[in-house]
């Protein structure tokens, strides 16, 4: 972004990018989007995306990619080989100029990395516990389902109050951390994991200092701190904004102070790197190294490869390039900013101060007649519900961040109450433009209005792990009709 000031003196900004190849989109009509509601299960996971308007259901895979990215798809000047292909050579030059670290290994997405990270750390269950600011969802399978492990979250008391403008909601509580650690003895701790720019948080940084901080506790009990950045790039951009310490640096000097801190970092590539894929990085421990690579083999490939296409390597190039550029990531955090003020003058209760990765709307408090978890014959779930009545109402996909996202206990089978449950419009990078959302604020604030006729969501199939995927729901007493016929009645068919 150019930030400037106009001729009335007030700041503006322009963007420092130009669109030259677009996507026509349709809008189906309400009495589609009412059909392929039902016929999805109440479940906007499973809604076809030729079905979607507007699709603020992930930034995962779906941002726009840049010339030299397509350049790179054509694979020019690049040769194919199962091993030792030009690309990956490159592609370590690149990560040089960006993290201090000695080794990198690839996989083929972000969650793919994870199971090696954990597989590696946790010992097969010998090291169970992982503590962290917040979990995201996979990490929590991977962790607790697949190597029996437990996560233990430690966020500042401010992380679950959506009204408090904190500007570091997603540190690590470092009193409860070291409480932690002592408690749970060093010996059997994998790692301490921070988020970068924490999902279920709303997308919200953490401070410099209390990296510094985190890092130091690290130190003094021997365990190692890992790093998911996969969002690196909003969450450096946020450190810009609001943290004194990262002043006048630019984001390549604060990622790579950052990374000269952490011992581990992995990350999803279709996020902040914008390209299918995911990798690895380890600072200088070579066993440890070793044994993810040696694991890598057997799950995700060749080294020079880790599951990714050649094309996807080349990409890879220009995405880091991309996330740690000056610029670049502050066009979606802007977008973000003017949805998130606009609501929030409405009355819609939004996640504050306005974050990363999307706007986050407060379920519980949009609809505080919908119970959290269902009971007996009344329907729960009101972030899922919620995003289920903005798809009917405007053809604009969300999803759920909240209650339907967290699993049952796999022992009991009860449900985990969570702090917040929230409905994420995830802003894709480069992708949307103002008149987008401007129609998200007309039918998101349209439907607060008329958030009475909204009720809860029941179960017809729960899938025991990560259920929100493709879990099929009811809406309650039909709700989503009578929803459509009020649309109609005032805003016409479409």
């Amino acid at each position: 972004m150019v930030y400037l000031k106009n001729s009335g003196g007030d700041p503006f900004y322009v963007a420092d990018f130009r669109v030259r190849v677009f996507q026509k989109l349709k809008l189906p009509t309400l009495k589609e989007r009412y059909m392929v509601l039902k016929e999805s299960g109440w479940n906007t996971f499973r809604i076809p995306v030729e079905k979607v308007y507007i699709d603020l259901l992930t930034d995962s895979g779906v941002n726009a990619i840049s010339l030299e990215q397509l350049s790179d798809m054509l694979g020019l000047g690049l040769e194919d080989a199962y091993a030792g292909n030009r690309a990956f050579y490159k592609l370590i030059n690149v990560f040089k100029e960006f993290f201090p670290h000695e080794y990198i290994v690839l996989a083929h997405q972000g969650r793919a990395a994870e199971n090696l990270v954990f597989k590696a750390l946790m010992k097969n269950g010998k090291k169970p516990y992982v503590l962290t600011n917040v979990h995201f969802t996979t990490t929590r399978a991977i962790v607790e389902r697949v190597y029996g492990g437990r996560i233990i979250e430690l966020p500042v008391p401010e992380a679950f109050n959506p009204d408090n403008l904190y500007e570091f909601k997603g540190n690590i509580d470092v009193a409860k951390l070291e409480d932690e650690i002592r408690r749970l003895r060093p010996d059997n701790i994998a790692a301490v994991r921070i988020e970068y720019a924490s999902n279920l948080l709303g997308g919200q940084p953490f401070s410099m200092k209390n990296y510094y901080e985190t890092k130091e506790i690290c130190d003094k009990y021997g365990l190692p701190l890992i790093a998911d950045i996969s969002m690196a790039d909003w969450q450096i951009a946020l450190m810009k904004k609001r943290d004194p310490m990262v002043s006048g640096k630019s984001a390549a000097e604060i990622i790579n102070e950052l990374m000269e801190l952490t011992d581990l970092s992995y990350a999803s590539a279709r996020k902040g790197f914008y390209v299918r894929g995911g990798f690895i990085t380890v600072k200088d421990n070579k066993e440890l190294y070793e044994e993810i690579r040696s694991w890598q083999v057997v799950f995700e490939g060749h080294t020079s490869y880790g599951g990714m296409s050649l094309k996807e390597v080349a990409m890879l190039i220009d995405g880091l390039k991309m996330a740690f550029d000056d610029d670049l990531p502050f066009y979606e955090l802007e977008q973000i900013k003017y949805t998130v003020e606009k609501l929030d003058e409405r009355g819609v209760p939004v996640i504050k101060p306005p974050g990363g990765l999307g706007v986050h709307v407060d379920a519980r408090r949009f609809l505080p007649h919908v119970p959290l978890i269902p009971n007996g014959e009344k329907g729960g779930y009101p972030a899922g519900a919620l995003a289920c009545a903005l798809y009917l109402v405007s053809g604009i996909r969300g999803m759920e961040r909240g209650q339907l996202s967290m699993d049952r206990d796999p022992e009991t089978w009860k449900e985990i109450p969570v702090e917040l449950d929230l409905v994420r419009l995830a802003m894709p990078r480069k992708t949307y433009l103002q008149s987008h959302l401007d129609y998200l604020l007309d039918r998101l604030t349209w439907l607060f209005e008329n958030k009475d006729l909204v009720k809860g969501l029941k179960w017809i199939y729960e899938p025991p792990v990560l259920r929100f995927f493709e879990g099929i729901l009811l809406d309650q007493d039909n709700w989503g009709s009578r929803l459509m016929e009020a649309y109609e009645k005032q805003l016409g068919e479409i």
